[in-house]
């Protein structure tokens, strides 16, 4: 067989893969419409305050068998966008598949679907696939997908296209998934770190948002239960000592507690209150007017940076610009591809 023939066989095979993939993802979006279709019951009972669901609806036929079991939440945001969360599985002790509908302030649709490290990324209004992500130890790496259509646009040109709209809808599903953190699941986003310039052409559309277990997030960023156990010790400390007045004010000081220790071992690969003066660039002091500041950064590889922001007190993260966080890891770290963002709360 001819070196040629081989390739084409090959490239057939990889196709047929990819089309099985996108079947099996749509059998799963077949299962979840049937679920949807199902009258949602504004007295469905919701699990009691104290346990780790504590709040959230709790699923049809909870008394076991083959019943696909729902979950559903709905969030608004400050700035009005609304995130609608579908939850699914076909047996209990089985992983959930996710829908997450984010609504922005102008009415754009996008959505996400996630099933296992897979994610797909949807025009809300014509349905259309613009991205589907794999989740690797690597961050978020593009996957290749079967587009029926024609006639129309490449998704990675919808994509670009609609880049700035989809990027907004990711950081108001990252708020809102960050609120909803347990001790053994947290939120990630997951994003290039490159420069977001609307109109711009750009090549590298991976982003990846949803809630991970302990394991995959010490693939990613290894040194995240070391940032967790200093802020849990620096908060139970400002707390200790009393010495604060109100939220804000503990939050500072907690802030700053952080970076005093991080800073003090003088490592380059994990780094506390890194701030920039947006319009030149250069370093800025904390808390200077106009500089773009973020909490820790932890080199976790070359082309890796994991950013943590810390929750204090009754704060939360009120949507995370993307194009600030991009340009502090580029200055701090040149050449780095992606970061990763994760929300850290104390345990205090």
């Amino acid at each position: 067989m001819s070196r040629l023939t081989n390739d084409r066989h090959a490239q057939d095979v990889a196709a047929l893969r990819t089309e099985l993939a996108g079947l099996a993802v749509g059998v799963k979006l077949i299962r979840l419409e049937c679920v949807l279709s199902r009258k949602y019951r504004a007295d469905q009972p919701r699990a009691p305050a104290g346990q780790s669901d504590g709040g959230r609806w709790l699923p049809e036929g909870t008394g076991g068998g083959s019943q696909a079991q729902s979950q559903t939440e709905d969030a608004v945001l400050e700035d009005g966008s609304r995130v609608l969360s579908i939850r699914i599985r076909a047996q209990p002790h089985t992983d959930w598949d996710e829908q997450h509908t984010v609504t922005g302030p102008d009415g754009t649709r996008t959505v996400f679907e996630t099933s296992g490290l897979t994610q797909t990324i949807r025009d809300g209004d014509s349905n259309e696939i613009l991205a589907r992500n794999l989740l690797t130890q690597d961050g978020a790496e593009p996957e290749a997908f079967v587009q029926l259509a024609r006639g129309r646009p490449r998704p990675s040109d919808e994509l670009a296209r609609r880049f700035p709209k989809t990027l907004e809808a990711a950081e108001s599903l990252f708020s809102v998934l960050s609120g909803r953190n347990t001790s053994d699941r947290k939120a990630i986003f997951a994003a290039p770190a490159s420069e977001y310039i609307p109109g711009d052409a750009y090549n590298d559309p991976a982003m990846w948002v949803g809630a991970v277990g302990q394991t995959e997030l010490d693939q990613l960023c290894p040194r995240n239960r070391e940032v967790q156990a200093i802020a849990d010790a620096v908060a139970a400390g400002v707390k200790a000592s009393g010495n604060y007045f109100g939220g804000q004010d503990f939050g500072n000081k907690v802030h700053a507690g952080i970076a005093g220790v991080i800073n003090a071992r003088k490592d380059p690969n994990l780094v506390a209150e890194t701030s920039f003066d947006a319009t030149t660039g250069t370093d800025a002091k904390y808390g200077a007017r106009g500089s773009i500041r973020l909490d820790v950064l932890e080199r976790s590889q070359p082309s890796t940076v994991c950013v943590y922001d810390h929750k204090a007190g009754n704060a939360y993260l009120r949507g995370p610009r993307s194009v600030d966080i991009a340009t502090v890891v580029q200055r701090r770290y040149p050449g780095a591809l992606r970061y990763i963002l994760i929300q850290i709360e104390p345990m205090v």
